[in-house]
């Protein structure tokens, strides 16, 4: 047996669900530990501004003692006021835990739940060199912008649908739902 030079960290079982009411406290503490106090004023952060997450595709990560250990929201953003896609964000996990596997659950778990929905595309700002595991490209990117400053190579896409950002071009912008059309009154 080889010695990996410490203690293996074992996850234990985990439990993913879908966000409930009172995770809200915890999961922004959660958030502010993980991406600070400034994380408000980044770009991404407008464009979720006065809109509701997508409930269907937030979760969080349970850990076998019942505590919530990680989370992650998904945002519905429109790109060029006709695509409509997804921004993902922000993924957050326990400091004490980071690699232990929980992100990876819940971007796996909410990505496979994305696609049951019937959504084509998801948009981040992330590290590349976490996010390319799961598909998300910068190349899928090109074509697209924030209202605002990114990084560049942070700034990646991800086709749920094979092709679903071919043609796809423009400002990514607040969801936008549209409107019925109503009766005239007469």
């Amino acid at each position: 047996m080889r010695d990996l030079g410490g203690p293996v960290r074992d996850p234990g079982r985990l439990r993913l669900l879908r966000e409930r009411a009172r995770d809200d406290e915890a999961i922004e503490a959660m958030n502010e530990t993980a991406f600070g106090p400034d994380r408000q004023h980044k770009t991404v952060y407008r464009l979720r501004e006065d809109v509701k997450p997508i409930s269907e595709l937030c979760f969080v990560a349970i850990d076998q003692k019942g505590r919530m250990v990680a989370s992650l929201r998904n945002w519905p953003i429109q790109i060029n006021e006709k695509w409509p896609a997804i921004l993902l964000g922000p993924l957050a996990i326990a400091p004490e835990l980071r690699g232990l596997g929980y992100g990876k659950a819940l971007m796996w778990h909410s990505m496979a739940q994305s696609r049951m929905l019937g959504h084509s595309r998801i948009i981040l700002v992330g590290d590349p060199e976490y996010y390319n595991q799961f598909g998300f490209r910068r190349d899928l990117a090109l074509n697209i912008q924030l209202p605002g400053w990114v990084e560049e190579r942070r700034f990646l896409a991800l086709e749920l649908v094979a092709g679903a950002m071919i043609g796809v071009h423009g400002m990514i912008g607040k969801w936008q739902p549209k409107k019925r059309a109503g009766r005239k009154k007469r």
